[in-house]
């Protein structure tokens, strides 16, 4: 069965008509009965790591601010703090960032909320019904909102080839713990030659996990919560980015159901096709766009939406090829929306619906 996609090009220069058409793609979507009375809303986006310029430009939240703001809804901007180190690892440093890449308060006049706490310590355990996984750990604010709309940068990615919707509610949704749990296998590791045996990582492990003999290692008590690799000044522990892209996008897939099932007809999705990037935002650099800027979509299925965003950018590319293909030839990006659609998170059949 296939999932309406509603999609809106980018022709026009002028800013007011982009920004109109996204208002349009919201009205399709019928967001009045899902988000008024006063509900808080979580607008879950990507702030871009300082020294990125491909992220998504915060001028285009407006009409989904304002929206929000029309059907008396109390709406807020969210992340969560990254699981590498960089100028998003905490709330304070990851506040800053936002402020400077433009999603703050004077912007938008709401709230910005990092939703897993200040090193990534707000977390909560929900059960999800998945091939690899049992239970997901998603950031507590966003998990306590009343509803949610997720917009998302449509883009390449180096370890799963595409981000878009299903990444921004399974990796932009998971606590600090929730994203090892999908990049990594193992627990933390130390590298003893940048180790100074200060100690803070130890002062700050919740699980008594950390010994010194004499520099750190991390025992077997670990649970994996990643606080020591925020805290160490040196950055001498760091993150074992060892599990496969595959099982990646079906850790993934099975974060993202977890998430979709929460808010079931309280979540909707916009995917802006612009500044289409071979890599994600986290990088404070990004290259050339793989093609032109596309424009905008909407859905209320995540999976149909990444289809058709994925679909249109190879269609649009030369030679109406996959560019993500040519730069990461060892990764397939669909398995992460096939294994969505096994596991009902939605469909990767869907019709176009234009809109003018």
């Amino acid at each position: 069965m296939s999932t309406k996609v509603f999609y809106s090009t980018l022709q026009n220069k002028s800013l007011q008509s982009p920004l109109n058409k996204i208002t349009r793609l919201l009205n399709k979507c019928d967001p009045k009965s899902k988000y008024g009375d006063k509900q808080l809303v979580a607008v879950k986006t990507h702030f871009g790591e300082y020294g990125n310029t491909a992220f998504l430009k915060p001028v285009y939240l407006r009409p989904v601010i304002e929206k929000l703001k029309q059907l008396k809804s109390n709406p807020f901007l969210v992340d969560t703090n990254t699981l590498y180190v960089g100028m998003r690892t905490n709330t304070v440093d990851h506040l800053h960032n936002a402020f400077l890449n433009g999603f703050n308060y004077s912007t938008f006049q709401i709230p910005v909320v990092i939703a897993d706490g200040l090193r990534g310590e707000n977390s909560l355990d929900i059960p999800v019904d998945g091939e690899l996984l049992e239970h997901v750990k998603i950031a507590s604010d966003i998990y306590n909102a009343d509803a949610m709309v997720v917009v998302s940068h449509f883009k390449g990615h180096e370890l799963t080839g595409i981000g878009g919707a299903v990444k921004n509610i399974s990796m932009g949704c998971a606590s600090r713990q929730g994203k090892l749990i999908m990049h990594s296998t193992s627990k933390p590791v130390v590298h003893k030659d940048k180790c100074t045996s200060c100690g803070l990582c130890a002062a700050n492990c919740a699980a008594d996990a950390i010994v010194f003999n004499p520099k750190a290692e991390i025992t077997e008590a670990c649970t994996g919560c990643t606080r020591c690799v925020a805290v160490c000044p040196e950055g001498a522990i760091d993150i074992d980015w060892n599990e496969s892209s595959d099982n990646t996008q079906r850790k993934m897939a099975e974060y993202a159901k977890a998430i979709h099932d929460h808010f079931e007809n309280k979540i909707l999705y916009l995917n802006f096709i612009t500044d289409v990037a071979p890599t994600c935002d986290c990088f404070p650099a990004n290259d050339t766009p793989v093609c032109s800027d596309l424009g905008f979509l909407s859905s209320t299925d995540p999976v149909a939406i990444d289809k058709a965003s994925f679909d249109l950018v190879a269609k649009n590319s030369p030679g109406g090829l996959d560019p993500f293909g040519k730069i990461y030839k060892e990764i397939d990006p669909i398995i992460q929306l096939r294994h969505a659609e096994k596991i009902g998170l939605g469909s990767t059949s869907y019709e176009i619906k234009m809109v003018k």
